[in-house]
């Protein structure tokens, strides 16, 4: 009895342990209705590749503070006790000798000003690359987030379409029950019901994987619901394009990032140059106290003697001007690094002119595309509101009603898909001019 007794608490133990695992599990499954703002701001606070850039950053702050160490000295203490091989003193402990010192080195070139400048400039390079990490993370969440409310968006499409779909196999299954359709009729029906349902339901399982990689991209936990909360609809922006080109395109991040990367090259150069053409200024204190028989008092001085030195000096290192010396083949990498350098940044003008002339046609192109596909909602909703008459007074066909209906569907998921082609080069501009917040509304 006590063995039964005792297996029946275990099972007991073990079940509440497993509905408390489920309970935490539904809790963690948690709700978040997010804007498109929402998700920007919580991806720029939570997002790994924004967290790992300002990790770089701060890399490079390091750098750049601590640039200034090459103004101190060198400091350093040393203590020692030494004894000769062979002594010749008569009291063995004459032989040995206690030595304390310490010394104070500094060396000092012109160079250490451009690798402090270089040191300043990584740092602002780094910021730049943070913030177009940012921007980059930015501009793609946002194009995802209406990618997904597009998909969203034509899943409650074809779910409005399978509603009437099931209303009309439900009536013509009514109406071959009486005698007044025919067999064929109604087969049709149910077969184009089911493969719609069965679609509508895959569609939905992609949706919603979609949205779970969505949330570990925003830094969320996989098993987070997200709830899309916005619209497609946008407003149409008439754009200055001389004005926005001749404004922005120049102080593009992209393009900053290249002028202080020659920065850093140029610093590089004149470092290496200052150490090929200006001597090294070395000061150099030492003092070696030492005092021979270790029975001598410590403490008075008599019994120490210093053998240390002061100096001064300037140093040329000649062999650094040779035309085969590291420093000039060093050099001379360095000035093709930087013409490589200056040719990017000449493509890359070119390139963010030519793709901002792009995406401007391209939203010229969306902007007259979208009054088209409106004119075509009106006339695809007249005709199927027609034909749906007629085919509930018996002058239509079931073919005909899911023709009409199917160009309906056609007709409004091409004007949410434009104006998700609208809204992504739209962002896709910002991104590429580094527009600032609110410039539409200028």
């Amino acid at each position: 009895m006590k063995k039964i007794l005792q297996t029946f608490m275990l099972i007991f133990f073990l079940s509440s342990l497993a509905l408390y695992g489920e309970e935490g599990e539904e809790k963690q499954a948690e709700e978040v209705e997010l804007t498109v703002e929402d998700a920007v701001k919580y991806a720029r606070e939570h997002s790994r590749t924004i967290r790992s850039a300002a990790i770089d950053v701060d890399s490079k702050a390091d750098a750049r503070n601590h640039s200034l160490n090459a103004f101190l000295p060198d400091v350093s203490f040393s203590g020692t006790i030494s004894k000769p091989n062979e002594g010749t003193a008569e009291k063995e402990i004459d032989n040995y000798s206690a030595i304390g010192s310490a010394s104070i080195s500094l060396s000092w070139g012109l160079s250490i000003i451009q690798k402090v400048k270089k040191a300043n400039i990584d740092y602002k390079n780094g910021l730049l690359s943070w913030d177009e990490t940012v921007r980059q993370n930015e501009r793609d969440v946002k194009k995802l987030f209406y990618a997904l409310l597009l998909q969203q968006k034509t899943l409650e499409t074809d779910k409005a379409s399978l509603s009437n779909t099931k209303k009309r196999y439900e009536n013509t299954d009514k109406s071959y029950r009486n005698g007044g359709s025919s067999k064929i009729n109604f087969l049709q029906s149910k077969v184009t019901y089911q493969n719609m349902k069965r679609d509508i339901e895959k569609e939905e399982i992609a949706l919603n994987r979609q949205l779970r990689e969505f949330a570990s991209i925003l830094g969320l936990s996989p098993k987070t619901k997200v709830i899309l909360s916005g619209s497609l609809e946008t407003q149409i922006v008439v754009l200055n394009k001389e004005e926005l080109l001749s404004l922005h395109s120049a102080y593009s991040n992209q393009v900053e990032s290249l002028e202080l990367q020659i920065q850093s090259v140029e610093s590089q150069m004149k470092a290496l140059n200052l150490d090929s053409w200006t001597p090294t200024l070395s000061f150099n204190y030492a003092t070696k106290q030492t005092m021979t028989g270790l029975d001598n008092d410590w403490f008075d001085s008599s019994s120490w003697t210093d053998k240390g030195s002061t100096s001064l000096s300037l140093t040329w290192n000649f062999t650094n001007v040779l035309p085969f010396s590291n420093n000039r083949i060093k050099y001379h990498d360095l000035e093709r690094q930087k013409e490589k350098l200056e040719l990017q940044l000449e493509q890359k003008k070119d390139d963010i002119l030519l793709d901002s002339q792009k995406l401007f046609d391209e939203l010229e192109s969306s902007a007259v595309s979208l009054e088209s596909c409106r004119e075509n909602i009106a006339l695809a909703e007249e005709s199927y509101s027609l034909v749906n008459k007629a085919y509930n007074a018996g002058s239509a066909d079931l073919i005909e009603v899911r023709d009409a209906e199917e160009q309906l569907n056609k007709s409004r998921l091409s004007e949410q898909s434009e104006l998700y082609t609208y809204i992504c080069a739209l962002t896709d501009l910002e991104y590429m001019l580094d527009l600032p917040d609110g410039w539409r509304n200028k």
